[in-house]
Formats: C-alpha cells, sequence, structure tokens
C-alpha cells in the first residue's frame, strides 16, 4: 500500500472493470485527469491496495467533481464493481474527500481517503428527532 491513512479515516477504493456500464466513463475521467496538467502524478508503483496499476494521479480539488459525477453509488451492487465501500460510503463522497485514480490492468481504480466510517450525529440530540 503507498497511500498512508488520514487519521482516523480508511483508505477506501473502487475498482470498475472494464465489463461494468461505467467504464467508458471512468476512463474518460482517467484520460481528461491525465491530460490536464494540473493533476499531480502518484508516487511510482505497480501495485496499489492489491491491485496491479500502470499509472495514476492525484486528483485535484477542482477535478472531483468529474469523479462524482460519475455517481459510483448507482453500480455498488454490480459484479462488475469491486469495492469495500458500502453504500453509505459511496453517498457520503464529497469535494473534500481526497481521491487517487489509477489504470488498473482489469479497469480504472479510485482510491479515497477522508470518509467517516459512521454516520456523524446531527440535531441537538445528536440524531434526527422526525
Amino acid at each position: 500500500m503507498i497511500l498512508g491513512k488520514r487519521q482516523g479515516f480508511p483508505m477506501l477504493y473502487g475498482l470498475v472493470t472494464d465489463q461494468s456500464r461505467k467504464s467508458r466513463a471512468a476512463r474518460a475521467a482517467f484520460d481528461a485527469i491525465r491530460s490536464k496538467g494540473r493533476a499531480v502524478a502518484a508516487p511510482e508503483t505497480d501495485k496499489v491496495l492489491d491491485f496491479s496499476v500502470k499509472s495514476g494521479f492525484r486528483v485535484p480539488v477542482e477535478e472531483r467533481s468529474r469523479i462524482l459525477k460519475l455517481r459510483l453509488h448507482d453500480e455498488h451492487m454490480s459484479p462488475y464493481f469491486k469495492t469495500n465501500m458500502n453504500l453509505f460510503h459511496l453517498l457520503m463522497m464529497d469535494e473534500k474527500t481526497e481521491i487517487y485514480i489509477y489504470q488498473a490492468e482489469i479497469g480504472i481504480l479510485f482510491v479515497f481517503e477522508g470518509l467517516p466510517n459512521n454516520p456523524q450525529p446531527f440535531g441537538v440530540s445528536g440524531h434526527d428527532m422526525r
């Protein structure tokens, strides 16, 4: 594993395989981020979270909406989407989440840092009173 855990947050991933209906959009997002000059190359490695990868980038803040627009939560039950996230994690992604994108041998790998494990309490009593 090349990326370190952010304090208190797990490293989560989503692998969109080439058979997935989102594979074309994921590959287009990877190519767009790669072609932009602002993308920061991820540290050189041949394995990320047990997946063989060819190249990767840290997604800049201004490009994170491109990844969020892929709507990966639509694929959460697909056999062509491999992940260690649950639906809560997929729905809680926003621009504050650190995102890395890699071209893996079997698809496009997204690595997310900064997603909480559980919902945060809200409201006066720490929960919704409805």
